[in-house]
């Protein structure tokens, strides 16, 4: 028999971590999340332990009688075991014999069986209090029992009998986190005036960030003189949040330039030297990735500039503001195929690619979150899709989701890893940080690394309930080992029984789309509505949103596009450039019961874990309701929304127009490459 040994703590869940009371336990959902990225190694990153193929190829170099044993243990227990822990445990028992890695393996079968029983008792869509208290009651069994067999009933029992909603597995090693108060937050100003505006007061191109001008105050009411878009909603949550801050704000920013990164620069120091007047402790960190911009570096340095200067000159800010670039080598390439392996990582590659505005592996931090007072008794977290640029955010569509409550606390400790990669002390992931010659490098908080780490690492472990709503956190993380965006998207929609309502930069994602024609097909009246962007800033004809969305259309799938502007910006050196409207979107509804809303793209490389990203599965049927409602309606208006197709496909590369025989063949090869894109990668 082989037994799982003691457990750790790490997979222990006491019914108190499950209780509704007064305050909400953060303890055992971090251990959770610990335990996975502990373990994901272990049962992941050998080819073998996810590939079926792959591991049949290895038990076939065994000798006659070790494969004979493989095999007869595979066959005895496929029937009981899911695949994604069979593998594993095949790999370290038979192929590459590990007993403490096999231990491992059936610790992390046991703890994801906890996690099942613990979601279905925390599900605020599922079950009644009876079956929810049985859960939790079983779930502690399975947790304090320390030597279960891998043919323990325990184990093998088929639990959907006793708990018929019970979902088989746990998308999510954090769980749902109880007592919040969430918001949907969408409008900003998007009109043609407001984008000229904009480009009027350009900062790059011979224009300058000039402080002194009108436009660059902090306007604290909608009447109040200052820059335009913080009197929009979507602005003026990140000013309020700022402003009711008493002793810490976390940023991990992606694009944050311009005017509005400028006055918004000046508000957040010039708020932390009030705070400290009250908190001598008070303490604000920055995060951002500098090895992408998007042809926006010229609007957004001056910025960071400004923002290192200041705190420079400051002794009090030099004590209490960090700011720090992320380190993204740590994400899998986003570029398919190996192609990255072809460029050396050399001092001279680096100096060259120093110089570019993408990172050439496609691995960024695309962040879009804040943060306030993590530790305090009402934490404050905002993150979506709108960053915080003139020219990406001034004038996008986009959303974002305030959280207040347990919930914001844990966003604070997701990204814990984080700072600990961008205080790293390998030296070379050191050399892989950009701009080290301006100061942008995080050499001067190396010394200070155990006591920064200390002071960001969430060490509160209960917090006040504060409101009645549900939050499911959803990440792409530092290292990708934790990519689970893909993963709830499609146990979603293969759930949806009235309508899916998505609105969306990308739609190129072979998961997601197939999920989506699968439901269609089992559910023929389900309603699914897709707002997608036509991708006019890359001006090829729709591409890549045109991979797949004939197939949907075929499948009874609705697909519109926002009517975006184009506009050309004139700049004081007389240059001139094109900019397009985005609609920067990445939002989910279904059945106005639950909403997934956050950073993440849905193509392959954001939800392969390339991207650093953040976002959340809500259930207020208040917010998810209003949602809907004003999605209707722009999808009605025609001065809105449009058909995505004009005519026949005709797609453009290079700034030629191809023909419609042409551009269905491209689109078609796109299409299949993006599906056998795993495959060919052996993912």
């Amino acid at each position: 028999m082989m037994k799982t040994g003691v457990l750790g703590l790490a997979v222990l869940f006491s019914v108190q971590s499950f209780a509704q009371t007064a305050t909400v336990s953060l303890k055992e959902r971090i251990e959770a999340m610990d335990f996975y990225k502990q373990n994901h190694d272990v049962m992941f990153l050998a080819e073998s332990c996810r590939r079926p193929e792959t591991l049949l190829a290895e038990i076939r170099k065994l000798a006659p009688k070790s494969q004979e044993q493989a095999l007869g243990f595979v066959k005895q227990y496929e029937n009981q075991v899911p695949e994604k822990v069979l593998l594993p445990l095949v790999y370290w028992k038979f192929v590459k014999p590990q007993p403490s890695n096999e231990q491992r393996v059936l610790k992390f079968w046991l703890q994801t069986r906890i996690q099942a029983l613990r979601d279905y008792a925390d599900h605020p869509l599922k079950g009644d209090r009876g079956s929810q208290s049985r859960a939790r009651q079983l779930a502690t069994s399975y947790a304090s029992s320390g030597a279960l067999t891998l043919n323990s009933p325990q184990l093998i029992e088929n639990l959907r009998k006793q708990f018929p909603e019970m979902d088989p597995y746990s998308l999510v090693a954090g769980g749902f986190v109880p007592g919040n108060k969430v918001e949907v937050v969408s409008h900003n100003t998007v009109s043609p005036e407001h984008i000229d505006w904009f480009n009027e007061r350009s900062i790059f191109n011979g224009g300058k960030l000039d402080f002194t001008k009108p436009y660059m105050k902090m306007p604290m009411t909608v009447a109040d003189e200052g820059h335009p878009a913080f009197k929009d909603p979507m602005f003026a949550r990140i000013r309020d949040m700022i402003a009711s801050s008493q002793q810490s704000i976390f940023i991990d920013i992606f694009l944050f330039g311009g005017t509005m990164g400028g006055t918004l620069s000046k508000f957040l120091l010039d708020q932390t030297s009030l705070k400290l007047k009250a908190n001598p402790n008070f303490k604000v960190l920055v995060l951002h990735d500098y090895a992408t911009n998007y042809n926006m570096k010229d609007e957004m340095m001056p910025v960071f500039q400004y923002m290192k200067d200041r705190v420079s000159a400051d002794p009090s800010l030099r004590s209490a503001v960090y700011l720090m670039q992320a380190n993204i080598q740590r994400h899998p390439p986003g570029i398919p195929f190996g192609i990255t392996n072809l460029v050396p990582k050399t001092d001279e590659t680096f100096k060259a690619l120093e110089k570019r505005n993408t990172y050439y592996e496609s691995k960024i931090d695309h962040s879009k979150v804040i943060v306030i007072d993590a530790e305090g008794d009402a934490p404050q977290a905002y993150f979506g899709s709108k960053n915080w640029s003139d020219h990406s955010g001034g004038y996008y569509y986009d959303n974002a989701l305030y959280v207040k409550g347990p919930a914001a606390a844990l966003v604070q400790a997701a990204y814990y890893d984080d700072v600990d990669a961008a205080l790293t002390m390998n030296p070379q992931e050191r050399k892989w940080f950009y701009y080290k010659e301006q100061g942008f490098s995080n050499e001067a908080y190396l010394p200070q690394r155990e006591k920064i780490l200390s002071w960001f690492k969430l060490k509160r472990t209960s917090f006040p309930v504060v409101g009645d709503q549900v939050v499911r956190l959803a990440e792409a993380n530092v290292d990708g080992k934790i990519k689970d965006v893909r993963n709830m998207l499609v146990d979603m929609i293969s759930k949806a029984e009235k309508n899916i309502y998505m609105e969306q930069l990308f739609i190129y994602d072979p998961y997601i789309n197939d999920a989506l024609m699968k439901r269609k097909s089992q559910v023929p009246g389900l309603k699914i509505k897709i707002l997608a962007d036509h991708n006019g800033n890359f001006d090829m004809g729709g591409l890549p949103n045109t991979l797949y969305l004939e197939q949907l259309m075929e499948h009874g799938v609705e697909v519109k596009a926002r009517k975006t502007l184009g506009t050309e910006a004139r700049f004081p050196n007389g240059k001139t450039q094109v900019y397009h409207q985005e609609n920067h979107r990445k939002i989910t509804s279904i059945d106005g019961k639950t909403m997934m809303v956050g950073s993440s793209n849905l193509n392959p490389d954001t939800l392969q874990g390339s991207f650093r990203e953040f976002g959340a599965q809500i259930f207020d049927t208040r917010e998810i309701g209003r949602f809907e409602k004003e999605f209707i309606a722009a999808w009605n208006d025609g001065a809105q929304t449009g058909p995505f197709f004009e005519g026949q496909l005709k797609l453009k590369v290079l700034g030629q127009e191809l023909s419609v025989e042409q551009s269905k063949l491209l689109n078609d090869l796109g299409a299949a490459i993006f599906r056998a894109k795993d495959d060919i990668e052996k993912r």
